[in-house]
């Protein structure tokens, strides 16, 4: 059995803004670039940002990037929550079907660690109806509890 995870108010709303955002790109373009959400511990308002997708960065090296340039002040304890996003292929265990997603990883300064994946369906626009947003269908998010990319470094004696 799964534990069920309690998601804090403050991941909520990091979540919501991260899928907001993942939804009116899919909408747009059909695929979104890696991206990072935060809360500085000063403030409530959360922060965003995305890298600009291009041929040179991997989606791999687009989140290792965001999550290399939020470290320092996550370690500084400025920032109480974080959330990278990236698209993913995601399949069921022993299936092997693939489908779209997008996953979201979680750290908070509590040690709330996960990973949730959000499948998704991308529905392109008719062209009969040009100028409509393709049709984006997400279903049902999966979570699991996650190792932290911001932990501390272990000092070496």
């Amino acid at each position: 059995m799964v534990p069920k995870l309690h998601t804090p108010p403050e991941v909520q709303l990091l979540v919501n803004r991260v899928m907001s955002w993942a939804e009116t790109q899919l909408r747009a373009e059909g695929h979104i670039p890696a991206a990072a959400a935060w809360l500085p511990r000063d403030t409530a308002q959360p922060e965003f940002r995305t890298l600009t997708a291009s041929a040179d960065l991997s989606i791999a090296r687009q989140e290792a990037q965001l999550a290399a340039d939020l470290e320092a002040p996550w370690h500084r304890k400025e920032l109480t929550t974080i959330v990278l996003a990236a698209p993913v292929l995601y399949g069921r265990h022993g299936s092997g079907e693939r489908s779209e997603a997008v996953r979201l990883h979680v750290e908070t300064v509590n040690d709330y660690c996960v990973d949730i994946l959000m499948p998704y369906r991308v529905r392109a626009a008719s062209r009969w109806r040009s100028g409509h947003a393709n049709r984006v269908h997400f279903t049902h998010p999966v979570a699991q509890e996650s190792d932290s990319r911001f932990a501390a470094p272990v000092a070496q004696d």
